[in-house]
């Protein structure tokens, strides 16, 4: 980093204030000027230079120099003396003030699986539903209503699975996900309402139509209890 600052110069032990001088330092090389006549334009590397309480001690040609500029720390940091004494250091690091601290992200919390799970649950009663309801019919395959169970089974396990399946979609997030949970729902909650519109069941057929009526309640509960949420 090239530097260009004034100060002074004086032979050691001088008592005179000093030859006024520019004072240029560029890749470790200080050069001096006064007016249009050149001081000292020396590498850093040939010569001694050392930090001093104000200014620097420097030794060249055979000759002692000492250097007081305008801008000590600009120059010291510019020739690698940052830390040569406390007093230097306080001063380099005063002309560096410190980057303003960039705050950390704030860690993204994991999403909560609890809806996806218990929608899949909900499908897992509904499923078992329309399985004990299909064994409950023992081989009629007749199409009735809802009190000899009808081919109606065969939507509750569809369904059921269906259920499980839209709960592992909304589990990874998928933002359709939620909206086919809702179509399914609907659409088993339409069958269910359309076969319990006939005659009450039979005692044989409260107990399968409690685990779906049962899946149903817990897949709508999960659905409207805030915990299903797609990923961004």
């Amino acid at each position: 980093m090239a530097v260009e600052t004034v100060g002074t110069v004086k032979m050691r032990g001088e008592e005179a204030r000093g030859i006024a001088v520019s004072i240029i330092v560029d890749d470790l090389h200080i050069r001096l000027v006064s007016g249009e006549e050149l001081i000292g334009d020396w590498d850093i590397s040939q010569i001694g230079i050392t930090a001093l309480n104000e200014g620097f001690n420097i030794r060249a040609e055979g000759e002692e120099f000492v250097l007081h500029t305008d801008n000590d720390a600009a120059v010291a940091d510019s020739l690698g003396l940052a830390t040569a004494s406390p007093r230097m250091a306080r001063l380099v690091a005063a002309s560096h003030p410190p980057e303003e601290r960039v705050p950390e992200p704030e860690p993204e919390l994991p999403r909560s699986q609890l809806g996806a799970i218990g929608f899949a649950l909900g499908g897992v009663l509904v499923l078992v539903g329309g399985v004990v309801l299909r064994i409950a019919q023992g081989g009629d395959q007749t199409v009735g209503s809802v009190d000899d169970g009808g081919p109606v089974w065969m939507a509750y396990v569809v369904g059921g699975v269906l259920m499980v399946a839209n709960g592992y979609l909304l589990a990874i997030g998928p933002k359709w996900a939620r909206a086919a949970a809702f179509l399914t729902m609907a659409t088993l909650v339409a069958v269910f309402v359309i076969t319990a519109q006939g005659s009450p069941p039979a005692v044989d057929l409260i107990f399968p139509y409690g685990f779906v009526a049962g899946g149903l309640v817990v897949g709508v509960a999960m659905l409207f209890s805030g915990t299903i949420s797609p990923r961004n």
